[in-house]
């Protein structure tokens, strides 16, 4: 059994709580990352630590890849949020060394990870289909690109849900289990630090092969919101985590 995390960013109050939830479950033999450890919150060197310590994998995100290289078309506010990140990570050697050797996918069997898309590993946004085009957009993707696999998980749209070539499934607390082994489809996995699908608890998956299962996990939000005001994040930051945005 494969956990399978996103979007952390630096949200350590969340990470830990996850990292808690999948030790209880006792059937999770490793821990994948898919990117955006760090970024927007208040602890990225505590939570890159983890990261290196607890996860058999960890992909290269956009805000991993903005501070070595520069925050480019990214709003002010993040802009800022990288700026600020980089200068908690550059003094540690062995954390800037980390950022430097990840890589933007991984292809196990016919399962591809990614932070992104298929199209683009790294900055490209799989999202929820809005209109006819935009659907068949998503369908001719998962037709045309998905060839040497059946399956990729994804993160960076901070959102939770799986997209098919028949439409868009959405999971809830009845209905969170589901059998993809000989399906072709996106696994949005959400995000553990700062969800947007109007839910604030921490999103991560399980995989056994067969079946993904979608977790949601309480966590102590004032704890992060505090830490971003004290390091003088940006308000936005602290107030986006208790409502999912």
């Amino acid at each position: 059994m494969l956990a399978i995390l996103s979007d952390i960013h630096g949200n350590y109050s969340a990470l830990e709580a996850v990292l808690e939830d999948i030790e209880k479950r006792g059937d999770v033999e490793g821990i994948g990352c898919l990117g955006d450890t760090v970024g927007y919150g208040p602890d990225p060197v505590e939570c890159l630590r983890l990261a290196m310590e607890k996860f058999e994998f960890c992909l290269l995100g956009n805000h991993e890849y903005a501070i070595m290289h520069g925050a480019e078309g990214f709003n002010p506010v993040a802009e800022r949020a990288v700026e600020w990140t980089r200068m908690q990570i550059k003094p540690h050697k062995d954390l800037m060394d980390f950022l430097k050797s990840l890589k933007s996918a991984r292809l196990d069997d016919n399962t591809l990870y990614v932070h992104g898309s298929v199209t683009d590993p790294l900055m490209d946004y799989v999202r929820e289909s809005d209109s006819n085009a935009s659907f068949r957009r998503l369908i001719k993707t998962i037709e045309q690109e998905f060839k040497f696999f059946n399956m990729c998980f994804t993160g960076h749209n901070h959102r939770a849900f799986l997209g098919t070539n028949e439409g868009i499934i959405y999971p809830h607390a009845a209905w969170n289990r589901f059998h993809v082994s000989h399906a072709k489809l996106y696994i949005c996995v959400g995000s553990v630090g700062q969800p947007r699908d109007d839910d604030p608890r921490a999103s991560y998956v399980t995989f056994d092969g067969e079946v993904v299962e979608y977790h949601r996990v309480r966590y102590d939000i004032s704890r992060t919101a505090d830490r971003i005001r004290e390091v003088g994040l940006h308000e936005f930051l602290a107030d986006r985590l208790y409502v999912g945005q």
